[in-house]
């Protein structure tokens, strides 16, 4: 499957900006360096993808995206470099509210970038132990001993420790539509 039929029949279990991001990565242009159109942009491209799917993309990057690819278009030296340009503006084309969503953090609609997930402790399922208290190292989760625990959003970096610390699996991930879960820690109904 070519570039440009990978992001016309992209599922709702895949991010168009991972997709992408996986595409510039193997595309043969980013060892070429035949031409700088291709060799250069392709890894332009490259950084500027990994940003908005590690939660840095910045406003303008669509229109930086748009501008890099058509001159890539126009001036790559082979059919190569020609094709990723254009599936990259097909995609933006197609998919640019979910560009939108990278960019201003409100999340990536299909979960499949890390960093947009979030972590939340299952009510139901807390025996309030600490384990997970125990390995955070960011200090992002609230608690005590036989109560709730509740993860702080802003504080949480995503390592996932938590998620592998709790023996309950009363920890999850989540990517839009988010679990409900207490605001603050409350005492443990699960034994």
């Amino acid at each position: 499957m070519t570039t440009l039929e990978h992001v016309k029949a992209l599922k709702d279990t895949e991010c168009i900006v991972d997709v992408l991001l996986n595409e510039v990565k193997k595309n043969e242009c980013k060892t070429c360096g035949k031409c700088t159109f291709g060799y250069e942009g392709i890894n332009q491209l490259e950084m500027i993808l990994s940003d908005i799917t590690e939660k840095k993309g910045r406003p303008g990057d669509i229109e930086l995206m748009d501008d890099l690819c058509g001159v890539m278009k126009e001036q790559s030296l082979c059919e190569t470099g020609e094709e990723i340009a254009a599936a990259v503006l097909e995609a933006i084309s197609a998919y640019r509210k979910d560009f939108e969503d990278h960019i201003s953090k409100r999340g990536c609609r299909a979960g499949v970038c890390k960093k947009y997930m979030t972590y939340h402790v299952l009510a139901a399922k807390c025996i309030g132990c600490g384990d997970c208290m125990d390995v955070c190292e960011d200090d992002a989760i609230l608690g005590k001993k036989k109560f709730v625990h509740v993860i702080v959003q802003d504080e949480c970096t995503q390592c996932g420790k938590c998620l592998e610390a709790c023996d309950e699996e009363a920890i999850v991930t989540a990517g839009a539509i988010k679990p409900r879960c207490p605001a603050k820690p409350i005492p443990c109904k699960a034994k």
